[in-house]
């Protein structure tokens, strides 16, 4: 059995690599030109209609997009693994819900920071919405920084999956604000980039 990872260096499809990293499965990293917005033209088009990063391909050509449902796609398949804990109890629920949060509250705002033209007509309501944006962003991140259960993982059990996607995205806010600010994001992604099945997915994938 073996993944294809459609993705991008630097971008979420991180999150999926070091997914696979953990489960220690068999993928191709298939990389696009993100600087030059190739997955945004009509061939990655044919993968994935929203044209994001990532798409996860399975062995007989079925594709999985967003990153959640990638996530809980491998778990189900290779269970034995524990990447995320066992359905049904207390910690599986936290971790959802903190992956969700993250898929739903904060990832969004990545593309709104980055790109405002795409949601505000005309330049200054563009500078205007970036603002706003920031703001929530940070403010969301403060959601879940008072939420941190586990020391140093988003579960007081250790580490799951959900840590995958913290990492991959806090790694993004400035670095000074988030060590004043999210003492505990800051310990978790040390504790998550110190992790050796993970070194080469990092390499890829964080840049600082």
């Amino acid at each position: 059995m073996k993944y294809v990872i459609h993705g991008a260096p630097g971008s979420g499809s991180g999150i999926v690599e070091a997914a696979c990293a953990e489960l220690g499965v068999d993928y191709e990293a298939r990389d696009l030109d993100a600087r030059n917005d190739e997955h945004r033209g009509a061939a990655y088009a044919a993968i994935n209609p929203q044209r994001k990063l990532p798409a996860l391909e399975l062995e007989d050509g079925e594709i999985i997009t967003e990153s959640v449902a990638i996530v809980l796609t491998l778990d189900e398949r290779h269970r034995d693994a524990g990447l995320l804990p066992p359905p049904g109890g207390k910690e599986r629920a936290q971790a959802l819900r903190w992956m969700v949060f993250i898929a739903a509250e904060l990832y969004p705002m990545v593309e709104i920071i980055d790109h405002p033209e795409r949601f505000a007509p005309g330049e200054n309501a563009a500078q205007a919405m970036r603002e706003r944006a920031e703001t929530i962003w940070r403010e969301r991140w403060r959601v879940l920084e008072a939420n941190i259960a586990g020391t140093p993982h988003c579960l007081a059990s250790g580490f799951c999956a959900t840590d995958l996607f913290i990492t991959k995205l806090a790694v993004w806010l400035d670095r000074a604000w988030r060590q004043e600010h999210l003492p505990k994001i800051d310990a978790l992604i040390t504790a998550v980039r110190a992790r050796p099945t993970l070194e080469h997915v990092w390499r890829r994938h964080i840049r600082d």
